[in-house]
């Protein structure tokens, strides 16, 4: 058996519209609010979930190539915010049950940028760009996380 070479696509910085179906709050883009003790950071971002059973969590990873093998898709939402590190992500359209290969993008994510990842729109989990783990809070239905083997590896390059 062959083996594929990957699909190279440029690293894009990650800003509003460029992923399709992706709603994004870059960093700074909503003024926090100060107290004499605390500040809160609010997020303009709202979703709704098909259900109220709603978990979240602490996802920390490091560095890796930033060589795709699948991609995970969900029946619901999910909201990321990115607490440190710059993150690599892969996003990618499914129709259909199918792939969208040419939809394949890969994007830079800086610390204390907000996302929703819409039911349905493919992804996988982020990897650090550098030394410096990516430690994102992500909020979500307990639900699978079906996966997607690509038909050729994905690699993003700078």
């Amino acid at each position: 058996m062959e083996k594929s070479l990957p699909l190279k696509i440029p690293i894009l910085d990650l800003e509003p519209d460029l992923v399709n179906g992706i709603n994004v709050q870059m960093p700074g883009a909503v003024k926090p609010y100060q107290d004499t003790y605390f500040e809160w950071n609010g997020s303009s971002l709202s979703s709704k979930f098909r259900t109220t059973e709603i978990n979240g969590g602490i996802l920390k990873t490091w560095h890796h190539v930033p060589v795709f093998m699948e991609i995970e898709s969900h029946v619901d939402a999910e909201m990321f915010y990115f607490l440190s590190g710059v993150a690599v992500m892969l996003f990618m359209d499914i129709e259909e049950n199918q792939l969208v290969l040419d939809t394949a993008q890969i994007v830079r994510i800086q610390p204390g940028t907000q996302i929703i990842i819409p039911e349905g729109k493919g992804h996988f989990v982020a990897v650090a760009e550098g030394d410096e783990p990516v430690e994102m809070v992500v909020v979500a239905p307990k639900m699978e996380a079906s996966r997607i083997a690509l038909p050729t590896p994905v690699e993003g390059v700078a």
